[in-house]
């Protein structure tokens, strides 16, 4: 499989750094790519400061992309793996701030640093859900996460995934049929242990 001649033009002359080339691989995906960002974190702004980087990360890697027919695959691939970091990043603030509210025990003052942590739009409880949602993806085998995120969070249509991912259409719409049970069943199995525990 090859890209369209117009996309493996637009990556060539983006190689040999043409600034015009590159401001339209933003034009093309980056609508589709900030979806996908906002869908994953929730918060504009985070979504904006992850697409940017998403960007800078694509001057950085463009000259290591092999020309295979899977561009929009690869630069997804880019995306899903600073949506990771960035969960990481938050769950790490989260446990700190959560650890000094522990030592500062009603404290008004500390709960509110950690509501603002998590960012304006989001309660506790939001943040917490959010987690848990982000922990059972963790949970799915890899392509199952892959394909959930790219149709939920990247809004790709089932046409545009089974393209993405090289399989048939019956598969994909499977894929999504199947991880999303499966995410269902994981995060059922997470709210019973909670209710026992």
């Amino acid at each position: 499989m090859t890209e369209p001649k117009e996309l493996q033009e637009r990556i060539r002359a983006c190689r040999r750094g043409d600034p015009e080339a590159f401001a339209g691989l933003v034009e093309s995906y980056g609508p589709q790519l900030q979806r996908y960002f906002l869908r994953s974190v929730g918060s504009t702004g985070q979504a904006d400061d992850l697409l940017q980087e998403l960007f800078v990360r694509l001057l950085e890697k463009i000259k290591d992309y092999r020309d295979d027919g899977r561009f929009e695959h690869w630069l997804f691939r880019i995306a899903a793996n600073l949506v990771r970091d960035e969960y990481r990043k938050v769950k790490r603030r989260r446990t700190r701030v959560f650890s000094e509210i522990s030592d500062i025990e009603g404290d008004d003052t500390a709960v509110d640093l950690a509501t603002d942590q998590v960012g304006p739009a989001h309660s506790l409880e939001q943040a917490e859900q959010v987690d848990r949602l982000q922990g059972a993806l963790m949970r799915l085998p890899e392509l199952d996460r892959q394909v959930i995120l790219a149709r939920h969070y990247g809004g790709l249509s089932f046409k545009e995934l089974a393209e993405h991912f090289q399989m048939p259409l019956g598969t994909a719409l499977a894929k999504v049929h199947r991880g999303l049970k499966l995410l269902r069943s994981i995060m059922s199995e997470d709210d019973h242990g909670i209710l026992k525990s």
